[in-house]
């Protein structure tokens, strides 16, 4: 009967309000989709730079004249450094197969003998792919005896850095002042609805109903709001993900995913912003002194 009385009061709360409270849901709507949609574009770009750092590798130039023993020597330390997940050799005879391959001319062609350096391609495990990672492994590569050079792609490692991190923190302030603006939107939803029933709040103050019995409609009130925005937000992002994009034609739009957990996160997300923004609002114009 209680927990009725509440609901229905709660409900109550809509019709007392109806423009205020619809201008909430869809603020909370407007943000949630918003922040959902950078999160899919988030999630999805982090995906291809993982991916793009999963491919790139250190590769460490051999002096010549090693032999098979001292090679396997070689790779053995390597192999152990803590950051390393796979260690590939390329010997002299595999380099002229990868450079014909790669420039549709067999070197012997041009020379008379074999330039190419045999080398190490590393591949290092995925929480080390970054250029802290990269440089801790060359910086051990450089003090052993036998390699020559090192090389590897610092730049694109460094823009891929540079824009996930740019990307991130333009996700954390919009986010943030989205955010804001759909909790201070339900606080005034919640403040109008306290004062068109304050004759009410009055009255079960003097029978002397309890400040949580009082305070519980509002609060249910603002989680319906964030709930019904929420809902209404991740059902747009999922016709968006799983129906629009992979029927478009362009091949980087169809491999678009989010994971299953990102939509009831995003659903709790909304229904936290109008608890916390009815509860402020219930906090604030709600106390134990008798409204006049």
């Amino acid at each position: 009967m209680r927990f009725r009385y509440i609901f229905g009061e709660a409900i109550s709360g809509f019709r007392k309000s109806k423009l205020s409270s619809f201008a909430s849901i869809f603020v909370i709507f407007v943000t949630l989709l918003a922040l959902g949609l950078f999160a899919m574009v988030g999630y999805n770009v982090n995906k291809l730079i993982l991916s793009i750092k999963g491919k790139i590798e250190i590769e460490a130039f051999l002096k010549d004249g090693l032999s098979n023993s001292e090679v396997d020597s070689l790779k053995k330390v390597i192999s152990s450094f803590q950051e390393v997940e796979d260690v590939y050799y390329v010997s002299k005879e595999e380099a002229v197969k990868i450079f014909e391959r790669e420039f549709g001319e067999n070197i012997f062609n041009i020379l008379d003998f074999n330039p190419l350096p045999a080398s190490f391609k590393i591949k290092l495990k995925e929480r080390y792919r970054n250029l802290r990672g990269v440089e801790g492994v060359i910086a051990k590569l450089k003090r052993i005896d036998g390699i020559e050079d090192i090389r590897y792609r610092r730049a694109l490692l460094g823009v891929l850095e540079r824009r996930f991190e740019l990307l991130s923190r333009a996700f954390l302030v919009s986010g943030f002042l989205l955010s804001l603006i759909s909790v201070l939107l339900v606080i005034n939803t919640i403040r109008l609805t306290i004062y068109a029933k304050r004759k009410l709040i009055k009255t079960m103050q003097l029978v002397g109903a309890t400040r949580g019995f009082i305070v519980s409609p509002f609060l249910i009130q603002g989680l319906l709001q964030g709930f019904i925005g929420a809902l209404f937000s991740a059902g747009v992002i999922y016709l968006i993900v799983e129906i629009l994009i992979p029927n478009l034609p362009d091949d980087v739009l169809s491999n678009v995913s989010m994971p299953d957990l990102f939509y009831p996160v995003l659903i709790f997300f909304g229904c936290l912003l109008g608890f916390i923004g009815s509860w402020i609002s219930a906090r604030r114009f709600i106390t134990d002194k008798i409204i006049s």
